[in-house]
């Protein structure tokens, strides 16, 4: 169910059930105690964890509710199912089980070395007084299937089925321990001894455990996905728009057997005309070093860590051969925040099938863009990119002068090396003080992407700054900064200006476990770094000026989107995985976002989940237009990445004006293996290609 799968609503969960199956494992003890002594023992240990049930699930209970942001839909999203899982069951222990279990423990109850007789038998096996405590069991155990196994949004079948089942179970117990009230009105030497006891809990833990294991096949036969399949398989949301005539209820749609469909093979760059940049990148496994030596078993481009800086003019026709000299995995080129025709996109299994050993590839297309972007494998992208399938693209403006002297691009990346089991962060391939030598009075501009599948921050310590782009957009009147914290999504990008002082000036980034890559610019290629001062946390939503914008929270928007993400434990294509999700479902079975060329489409982004998720749509860019329910205020805050935090709520929209078949995922990439990857789809376009492990095409 919701938030954080290792935090301390789950853990209270847990222990909550931990406290109930103790208690529930105890209470059995009771029946068969022989003498007042030990009865009252026993009786205290379980009124000690009785005690401790109800606190924790009362807790429990407070931390939900205390960590439930605001705009979340509690009957939607399972916060209502503490009532009959837990409170229900509570009230019963408190009305019916802890009076008793008071009285007996008390002192006074007789002799300690006396029997117990038959009526105290009887009054430790009414069924009133076991099965409220039984029943907290399965309901606390319940809650912690919800919270570890499914994803919000719960289905209603989600949500009534192992209530019921509980149900079920708690009917069944109540059944048994009736039996058991009845057996303990028979004379002591007719007792269930100890063999009958144990052959008893025996047999009935192997029905359970066979029960499991039968659950645990089925679940992982299911889970698997076809060994070809069209990634366009996902069902289809047409965000409460127009809804195309043979579209409403179409399955053929989705494989493109309706009128008017067409492919995205015909949706390409410019077939003809002399390109003003033609590139050739080979694919090839290389063993490099890193600049303190350690050495890197890497997928290149061109041979280099990262591939080689492509720098174009905006409005340039670019041409570029892919050749896979030895990947055997094969590779292709997605153009990471640049608007292609959809052809181009370079996303095996959608657009292209995945380059092989010893084949090449060529994407054309126009460049209409300014600014910094990147470029990356996008066939297993999170194998590849780790090992260096990238590289950085500058669009230098169509119009006037570059403004900055010294163009610097920095590529945060975390290597994995020869002998360590910890990667280790490096800018480019500096995983040691880069030094680099810059005049002062110049005007320098960083271009800092952040490569990996976390956040990372930046700090620029030495000068004032100003961030100048967000994902290659820029931002409206920025001003100056001095010690701020730049927190970069995984896949995104700041392009950062300023003029070069006579001190130095490091450039720093960190990892979420502290390490650190770091660059020093100075007058004379030498010095000492400035200390790093922990500075405010940049907040892109109240940077800069407002501008117009195309629209706004009050434009009335053709389609509107929900796409909530959760995690959840269980199987996903076989394995057992924690999983990443979206609308409770797991890729391929994630919903379609499906559009019309001119539609203004608004989505908002949920994220219930205790992990970041940089959300990544191909071919647009989104306008963000709230956080937490607060418009932004600053510059129009347009971005490619977009990291959405635990607990965070965002509203962003987008003009659909790019027809194709688009991916829409989270941009830490090994979140997109284990199921966090969806589709933008036009209506009419369709993709001819296919994944699965029957094909060449595994894109994440």
């Amino acid at each position: 169910m919701t938030g954080d799968l290792f935090g301390e609503n789950a853990f209270a969960a847990v222990f909550t059930f931990l406290a109930w199956s103790l208690a529930a494992l105890w209470l059995g003890r009771l029946a068969a105690a022989k003498r007042r002594g030990r009865l009252r023992f026993h009786s205290r240990i379980l009124l000690a964890l009785t005690v401790a049930g109800l606190l924790l699930g009362t807790a429990k209970i407070v931390i939900a509710w205390s960590l439930w942001p605001s705009g979340w839909w509690p009957l939607r999203n399972g916060l209502i199912l503490h009532i009959p899982l837990m409170v229900l069951p509570a009230a019963a222990v408190l009305v019916f089980t802890l009076p008793r279990l008071w009285n007996l423990a008390r002192a006074g109850q007789g002799d300690p070395d006396g029997t117990v007789g038959k009526a105290l038998r009887r009054r430790v096996s009414d069924p009133r007084f076991v099965v409220p405590v039984q029943a907290a069991m399965w309901g606390s155990g319940t809650l912690v299937y919800f919270i570890y196994f499914t994803a919000v949004p719960l289905d209603t079948m989600d949500a009534l089925i192992p209530v019921a089942v509980a149900a079920c179970i708690v009917a069944a117990l109540a059944l048994r321990q009736r039996f058991r009230w009845i057996e303990a009105r028979l004379p002591d030497d007719r007792q269930p001894g100890r063999i009958k006891r144990f052959l008893r809990a025996s047999f009935t833990l192997v029905l359970f455990a066979a029960g499991c294991t039968t659950l645990i096949v089925m679940a992982m036969q299911a889970s698997r996905h076809p060994d070809r399949m069209s990634m366009m398989t996902g069902e289809m949301d047409f965000g409460g728009g127009v809804i195309p005539a043979g579209y409403a209820d179409s399955h053929a749609a989705h494989h493109g057997h309706g009128h008017g469909q067409i492919s995205v093979l015909d949706l390409a760059g410019p077939r003809d005309g002399e390109p003003d940049h033609r590139i050739t990148l080979v694919a090839e496994e290389k063993e490099l070093r890193l600049r303190s030596g350690a050495v890197v078993n890497a997928w290149t481009y061109n041979g280099r860590l990262p591939g080689p800086e492509i720098r174009v003019r905006q409005g340039d026709l670019l041409e570029v051969t892919l050749i896979n000299k030895d990947i055997e995995d094969g590779v292709t080129i997605h153009w990471h925040g640049i608007h292609v025709p959809n052809r181009e996109d370079g996303v095996a299994g959608v657009t292209q099938d995945a380059v092989l050993p010893g084949e090449s590839y060529t994407y054309r297309f126009r460049i209409e863009q300014k600014g910094t972007y990147w470029y990356h494998t996008h066939q297993k992208s999170y194998e590849g990119v780790g090992k260096g399938l990238f590289g950085a693209l500058v669009v230098e403006p169509r119009d006037g002068e570059i403004a900055e002297t010294t163009d610097i691009t920095v590529a945060a990346h975390f290597w994995k090396t020869d002998g360590s089991p910890v990667p280790v962060l490096a800018f480019n391939d500096a995983d040691t003080l880069d030094h680099r030598l810059v005049p002062a009075g110049e005007r320098v501009r960083l271009r800092l992407i952040n490569t990996d599948i976390d956040p990372m921050v930046f700090r620029v310590t030495g000068t004032a700054f100003r961030v100048a782009a967000i994902d290659g957009n820029d931002i409206h009147e920025p001003t100056d900064l001095e010690n701020a914290a730049l927190r970069i999504a995984a896949g995104g990008w700041y392009d950062v200006v300023f003029t070069m002082p006579e001190n130095p000036v490091l450039i720093s980034a960190e990892g979420l476990d502290g390490d650190t890559a770091t660059m020093l610019l100075s007058t004379d290629g030498a010095g000492s770094p400035p200390k790093v001062v922990d500075g405010p946390l940049f907040d892109p939503a109240s940077y800069g000026s407002p501008a117009p914008v195309p629209f706004d929270l009050q434009t009335a928007f053709d389609r509107r989107f929900v796409m909530e993400m959760d995690s959840k434990l269980g199987f996903y294509n076989g394995s057992p995985k924690l999983s990443f999700t979206i609308n409770g479902r797991l890729f391929p079975d994630t919903p379609m976002f499906m559009v019309q060329e001119g539609d203004l489409v608004e989505v908002t982004l949920i994220n219930r989940s205790g992990r970041d998720h940089p959300i990544h749509p191909h071919g647009h860019h989104m306008l963000v237009l709230s956080r937490n329910g607060r418009p932004v205020t600053g510059s129009p805050w347009w971005t490619d990445t977009l990291n959405v935090a635990p607990g965070e709520t965002y509203k962003v929209a987008f003009l659909a004006d790019n027809p194709g078949v688009w991916m829409n995922h989270c941009h830490n990439l090994q979140h997109a293996t284990v199921g966090m990857a969806m589709h933008l789809a036009y209506f009419g376009v369709t993709s001819p290609f296919e994944v699965g492990r029957m094909t060449v095409n595994q894109p994440e």
